[in-house]
């Protein structure tokens, strides 16, 4: 499978680092098209689109977004995906 973007060498735990140079949170998932990004005291997590990703420097991921630019995703939203055959 193509993987323009790299995301292979994105690790789960990289602390991500928005536009605005603020931590947009911690690398929760990572897939083809999107990396599910959490902060910690935050409910629900966030959908940043693998096209946002800037670089990767020492272990942090940089993006071109903001936490405010990005999908909000609730917990019971991820809970169903980490659910193989839920289909919900």
């Amino acid at each position: 499978m193509s993987d323009p973007h790299d995301t292979s060498t994105i690790s789960v735990g990289a602390t991500g680092i928005g536009a605005n140079g603020a931590t947009i949170g911690v690398v929760r998932e990572v897939y083809p098209h999107y990396l599910l990004v959490h902060e910690d005291g935050q409910h629900g997590d966030f959908d940043v689109p693998v096209h946002a990703i800037v670089r990767i420097e020492d272990g942090t991921l940089y993006v071109s977004v903001n936490r405010e630019s990005v999908t909000a995703v609730d917990d019971e939203e991820t809970a169903h995906r980490l659910i193989p055959g839920d289909g919900q």
